[in-house]
């Protein structure tokens, strides 16, 4: 580990290089692989907020009050229609796209930016009327900041405690906000600067299961967008954020990985290309005894009334994360790896109208309680996602499977048909088929948008009050 004073000197410049990139960046110089990347997260992250406004019960509380409060009619909630300040729409929508265990994930940053940049892109465009090009432009620098701040300091970072996603993806709020309002690159620093200010977020939740867990997305979100605004109209904010004696890494990691910093590759490397999509409605660190478990389902035809006993093999942090074997509520059953592989064994599907329905059979809660144990694998290190479940049947036989990465990273990836098939899962559980067609269409053209604020107000039921539709 570099000395101090050492340390210091190799991040010199750090903040101003990062704003100097956003400041700088242009639609043209996005390989065609990085804006069809970043289309897909952001047709992924609507999904998921459609979804979530008729299911997500940690958002309804904040989007209550946020009506209660009311304020300038700046940019939509989705599906509710509700018209917000600026700051005030992102975080709703944060909470809602963080709100049913789908948003995007990257695996050694231990992010999921995607539930925080989407819905902050898409706030600003409302305000600012950007073009499509505009708003993928920016999105990917956010996702190039907020990534590689997040690599640099995992999993340290997340072994004090706290919660990447809310940390770290203010920087790309803010970054991708100065952008949009036409920051430079001084101002875009003034931008960084005041989210790290704001930088906020434990997980305590995971030991007192509760609807905490989407506000941290929600805050990031807010923190960021009104950071770049702020900075926009002139408020000066410390350029030196990341890197000095008094800034962000200094209080929030023991250790900077100088080489996930990546700063000679920007522009050349893009750090989205390394994100993951979510197939089930999940924690990403349950994804991989839960792929195991589907797949016993399917080739077996086994139910979890076949299931004597079963114990899935993960690291240490995927323990801590996602072992919950009592729900006590909806959003801890999709956080809980017992409730998702008695769930995957059972029915073979972990979607979201699934794991609504399947909440309510109290086999799988049984089941989670009393058949599924949790082993830590050293040979996973701290926080790998590698799974191995080994099921014992009630007739003796034992079936034992390993899987090295969930499906969806980009070494096991989706196909594009899968990433189409749950944008209208997500977006057919709230709005109509052809309705919902039709936002995929447009998110999947985005470059031809003159105005990508026009994507939010598509998302609007006729009522404003999104609803759960029969199946």
């Amino acid at each position: 580990m570099s000395s101090s004073a050492d340390l210091a000197q190799r991040l010199e410049g750090l903040t101003m290089k990062f704003a100097e990139f956003v400041a700088n960046l242009h639609y043209e110089d996005l390989p065609a692989d990085v804006v069809q990347k970043a289309k897909l997260h952001l047709r992924d992250g609507v999904g998921n907020q459609i979804a979530a406004s008729a299911i997500g019960e940690s958002a309804k509380h904040v989007i209550a009050l946020a009506e209660e409060w009311g304020g300038a009619r700046q940019s939509t909630v989705v599906g509710y229609g509700l018209k917000l300040p600026t700051p005030m729409a992102a975080m709703c929508n944060a909470m809602l796209g963080h709100g049913v265990e789908l948003d995007d994930a990257h695996g050694s940053g231990l992010v999921k930016s995607g539930s925080v940049l989407v819905p902050s892109a898409f706030a600003i465009a409302e305000q600012t009327g950007a073009s499509g090009k505009d708003v993928i432009t920016a999105v990917v620098a956010a996702y190039e900041i907020a990534i590689r701040i997040a690599k640099a300091i995992n999993p340290g970072h997340r072994q004090r405690g706290y919660h990447t996603t809310g940390t770290v993806s203010p920087f790309g709020a803010a970054a991708l906000t100065a952008k949009l309002l036409g920051c430079d690159a001084e101002k875009t620093a003034w931008a960084l600067g005041l989210a790290g200010m704001q930088s906020a977020g434990i997980q305590s939740y995971l030991a007192d299961p509760c609807l905490a867990k989407p506000f941290s997305p929600g805050k990031a979100a807010f923190n960021g967008v009104l950071a770049g605004i702020l900075a926009s109209r002139g408020l000066s904010g410390p350029r030196t954020v990341l890197e000095s004696h008094e800034g962000f890494f200094k209080a929030f990691t023991d250790q900077v990985k100088l080489e996930e910093l990546d700063i000679d590759g920007l522009g050349d490397r893009f750090c989205l290309m390394e994100v993951g999509f979510k197939p089930h409605a999940a924690c990403r660190y349950a994804h991989g005894p839960i792929d195991l478990a589907q797949s016993f389902h399917a080739e077996e035809g086994i139910t979890i009334d076949d299931v004597d006993h079963a114990v899935s093999h993960m690291s240490e942090l995927s323990i801590r994360q996602a072992s919950k074997p009592v729900c006590a509520n909806l959003n801890v059953a999709m956080g809980s790896t017992e409730f998702g592989v008695a769930l995957g064994l059972d029915r073979g599907v972990n979607g979201l109208r699934s794991y609504w329905d399947g909440y309510k059979d109290k086999r799988l809660h049984e089941a989670a309680a009393d058949k599924i144990t949790l082993k830590a694998e050293p040979e996973f290190g701290v926080g790998g996602r590698q799974a191995v479940l080994e099921v014992t049947l009630k007739n003796g036989r034992v079936l034992k499977r390993r899987q090295e990465e969930p499906k969806g990273e980009p070494s096991n990836p989706l196909s594009p048909e899968q990433l189409e098939q749950k944008f209208m899962d997500m977006a057919c559980i709230v709005l109509e088929e052809n309705d919902a067609a039709k936002i995929g269409e447009r998110l999947m053209t985005l470059e031809t948008e003159a105005n990508a604020g026009v994507v939010p107000a598509m998302t609007v039921v006729g009522s404003g009050k999104p609803a759960l539709r029969a199946a």
